[in-house]
């Protein structure tokens, strides 16, 4: 009896406290801890998928952290001012050329409301062309939806997308 125990926790709870660990790993954004499958049952089919989980989320985080790299080098040279918003019109991408455009720097602007920073009324409108004053100039902007711009390489989730259609 208490070897059968023994057997059946050396079978079944350990690999579910193993499966556990690799779960609340991938939750933390630990994309490097692996199991090691030692069986061809339902428990090491498990953690194979847990593995092949891991693997999927890791080259997608990686594949993401290039992208926001190259995006964030273009957006640093393009002589472009582009400001991103989230759904609750929170800016949350903004380009040197948008700081010299509101006269402040990102760390300013960032996680600040449209309204607060004077762009409300631009999102606010239909999307189209139209001319835009700012206190670092003025000029003809573009406001139009990022998804349906085909832009939702700036946001994860839709949003709003405000862009200087004039190169300064």
């Amino acid at each position: 009896m208490i070897a059968t125990s023994f057997s059946l926790r050396d079978r079944v709870v350990y690999p579910l406290q193993t499966i556990s660990n690799l779960l609340a790993a991938l939750r933390e954004d630990d994309f490097s801890i692996r199991a090691r499958v030692e069986a061809d049952d339902a428990l090491g089919n498990v953690m194979m998928e847990v593995n092949a989980l891991s693997e999927t989320l890791r080259r997608q985080r990686l594949g993401a952290q290039e992208a926001t790299a190259l995006l964030r080098a273009v957006m640093a040279e393009i002589d472009v001012a582009i400001f991103a918003f989230d759904n609750a019109q929170r800016l949350v991408l903004v380009n040197r050329s948008g700081e010299r455009l509101l006269r402040r720097a990102a760390e300013e602007l960032l996680g600040h409301g449209a309204r607060e920073l004077g762009l409300q009324q631009p999102l606010d409108d239909a999307p189209g062309v139209r001319d835009i004053s700012f206190p670092g100039g003025a000029g003809r902007w573009e406001v139009g939806d990022s998804t349906a711009s085909g832009r939702q390489w700036l946001r994860a989730e839709p949003g709003r997308l405000l862009s200087d259609t004039l190169g300064r």
